[in-house]
This record gives structure tokens, C-alpha cells and sequence, in this order.
């Protein structure tokens, strides 16, 4: 019981990671690698009808993000740790969510309709709060950092 606890409170503070290190580092001192993943949000109306490339160097942040996951497997595997391979599995299954809905659902990286059919009521404010990221007139505006938690008015 202890790990799977483990695996969710490693989940759900990802989202506490993902959004202070998007604001602070995307949005700080890394700009530079993440300014291209917005190099077009003024050009169309929602973020999957801009992008144009496969690979961003914003893509370089996902095997940043990896990083932690991979060694606490290690360590917990060579060790013998489950609390440490928990740990890993939450982090792991939170980036395989981001992926899916940053990735695949918001912004089309891959050719798949897969996702297109798909009429969640928070799967679309999720889109609504990224889209509205996407759009903010100046690097003050930017607001809705996180993925999976946002304002209630995304649901409107």
C-alpha cells in the first residue's frame, strides 16, 4: 500500500515540479531553449495549428525531466528499494501524461487521430488553459504554468 502511495504522491508533485520549473526556468534563465515552442503562438488561433517542426529545442527539457526518474530506478533496482522504484514510476507515469496530452493531444506532435474523438469536459479545458498560455501578448501575461491544474473558468 506504502508504494502505491508512493507512486501517487510522486504523481501529483510533479505537477507542483512542472509548473515552477515552467515559470522559473522555462520562462527564466532557459527561455532560450523553450522560446521556440512559442515562436508562433500569435500566428493561429490554437496551439495544434502552429506547429510546423518535429523537434523543438524545448525538447531538450524532457530528458531533463527524465533524469531523476532514471537514476531513482537505477538506484532503487541495484539497492533493492521499492520506495525508491515507486518514486520513479510516478515521476515516469506523470511525464508519460504529459507527453500524451502536451504532446500528443494539445499540439499534434504526432500524426494520430487517435486523441481527435475524445470529448472529456477536462481534457478541454486543459486545451483551453494551454491555449490561452500560448497566447499571452507579452512575457508578463503568461500565466497557466502547469498541465493538469488550472483556473475553474477553463471549464466554462
Amino acid at each position: 500500500m506504502i508504494y502505491f502511495v508512493l507512486v501517487i504522491f510522486a504523481y501529483l508533485s510533479m505537477e507542483l515540479v512542472a509548473w515552477s520549473s515552467h515559470k522559473y526556468v522555462m520562462h527564466g534563465f532557459l527561455w532560450k531553449w523553450h522560446k521556440d515552442h512559442h515562436r508562433l503562438d500569435n500566428m493561429a488561433s490554437t496551439p495544434e495549428k502552429i506547429e510546423s517542426q518535429r523537434f523543438e529545442k524545448n525538447d531538450l527539457f524532457f530528458i531533463i525531466y527524465a533524469l531523476p526518474a532514471i537514476v531513482l530506478l537505477i538506484i532503487g533496482i541495484s539497492g533493492n528499494n521499492l520506495y525508491l522504484i515507486s518514486l520513479s514510476v510516478g515521476i515516469t507515469l506523470y511525464g508519460l501524461t504529459y507527453f500524451l496530452i502536451h504532446d500528443m493531444v494539445i499540439h499534434k506532435r504526432l500524426n494520430t487521430s487517435l486523441f481527435d474523438s475524445w470529448k472529456n469536459r477536462y481534457l478541454k479545458a486543459i486545451i483551453k488553459a494551454h491555449s490561452a498560455h500560448h497566447h499571452a501578448k507579452t512575457k508578463q501575461d503568461f500565466h497557466n504554468y502547469g498541465l493538469l491544474v488550472f483556473s475553474f473558468r477553463y471549464f466554462k
